[in-house]
């Protein structure tokens, strides 16, 4: 899978770059109501308005992703909460287990007779 990105982004950045080459002359950009003017190259441009579509839609994938994120999170603590009882409920068994085992071994040896058998 990872090759796969790699294989891809070099692909899109081959792409990028020859567009880069190809589009080397300067436009002007002016907005409307500001007396600003920008000569840049049309590349820029391009490029520019690329990672600003892929920031914002990033930025809206993350404020969107808010609600699975959270849950998660509460899943994450969850686990840890019934991981700590299920080793604390291992502990009393472990120790129920071999307090039993001292009950037995600790009782004394039974001799049985032929009388008690009938």
């Amino acid at each position: 899978m990872r090759i796969l990105a790699w294989a891809i982004a070099a692909a899109v950045a081959i792409v990028v770059i020859a567009f880069a080459v190809a589009n080397r002359g300067p436009v002007e950009i002016s907005v409307a109501p500001f007396p600003y003017r920008l000569d840049i190259p049309i590349w820029a441009l391009a490029v520019g308005a690329l990672a600003i579509g892929f920031l914002s839609g990033a930025l809206v994938r993350w404020l969107l992703d808010h609600k699975v994120r959270r849950m998660a999170r509460r899943g994450r603590r969850r686990t840890r909460v019934l991981e700590q009882e299920l080793a604390g409920a291992r502990k009393q068994l472990d120790e129920a287990v071999r307090g039993q085992r001292a009950t037995v071994s600790a009782a004394a040896p039974v001799s049985l007779t032929p009388k008690d058998l009938a």
